[in-house]
């Protein structure tokens, strides 16, 4: 019994903990002003100030302002919501490689790391990526700069939180010592899928149980959202199953005569 206790407690306690948390940020975030969020907003904007011109200085109340960009860096843009995202589909992604009470701490300290310091860096793309092409955008596509900003925030925050998956996929991958057996190609399929689906349920399904169903800006949030996720999610399902090599680069070996795979040989 001790035992069964226990497996539930190492398996299930620090996703619980990455849930409690989650619900925190979200929290604090509905309720907090720029000066509450300057531990984001700061890094935030001292790293878009590298990729494009212009200085930031903070406005009480409302956030860091370029007057040479017309850019106000607000609570709004400070990435919250994918910060929770990201901590949520580090945890329920990869919390499985962990062992022990004390793996599952230091992955839970890691995700929630790895998750901040993923949001600065991919933020600070999209801002600096609106600056520098929306307007152009705009004039090419004939779309609102704001249906523009929203499409170009869909894009890379999805982008970010796919490219952050498979990078810690690939690095689990490659501890030899710690796993002896490559993960296979599935596991970070479905590392992806939970990705995606927490996506989804921050961007999409909160927001709609709280009441936004009557908000036309939701469902000009959602539309975009709603395709892209489930595109990528059709795309990975289509995926399982399927490794990285189809077979027709397969090598020869030296010592035996038959055709061997690149999984049948990769213990020489």
């Amino acid at each position: 019994m001790k035992r069964k206790l226990r497996r539930v407690a190492e398996r299930h306690s620090f996703t619980l903990v990455a849930l409690t948390l989650a619900w925190l940020l979200k929290r604090h975030y509905s309720q907090a002003s720029a000066e509450d969020l300057r531990w984001i907003l700061a890094p935030t904007t001292w790293l878009t100030s590298l990729l494009v011109d212009g200085e930031f200085a903070f406005r009480d109340g409302q956030g860091y302002l370029s007057r040479e960009q017309s850019v106000l860096i607000s609570p709004a843009c400070a990435g919250v919501n994918f910060l929770i995202v990201a901590l949520l589909s580090l945890q329920l992604g990869f919390s499985s490689h962990c062992r022990g009470l004390r793996g599952g701490a230091r992955w839970l300290a890691a995700s929630a790391g790895l998750a901040y310091l993923t949001t600065l860096v991919v933020n600070a793309l999209r801002i600096g990526l609106s600056i520098a092409v929306a307007h152009l955008a705009v004039r090419i596509t004939g779309l609102t700069f704001q249906s523009i900003h929203r499409l170009l925030g869909v894009f890379i925050y999805l982008a970010g939180l796919m490219a952050l998956c498979l990078t810690v996929q690939l690095w689990l991958s490659s501890r030899v010592r710690a796993y002896p057996e490559p993960a296979h190609p599935a596991v970070g399929s479905r590392a992806l899928l939970v990705a995606l689906g927490c996506y989804g349920g921050v961007t999409l399904v909160v927001p709609l149980l709280r009441g936004s169903a009557s908000n036309p800006e939701y469902w000009a949030h959602a539309a975009p959202v709603s395709v892209l996720v489930v595109g990528l999610a059709a795309l990975l399902f289509a995926a399982r199953g399927r490794t990285w090599d189809d077979g027709r680069h397969a090598v020869c070996s030296s010592e035996h005569a038959q055709r061997v795979t690149p999984q049948q040989g990769s213990g020489g």
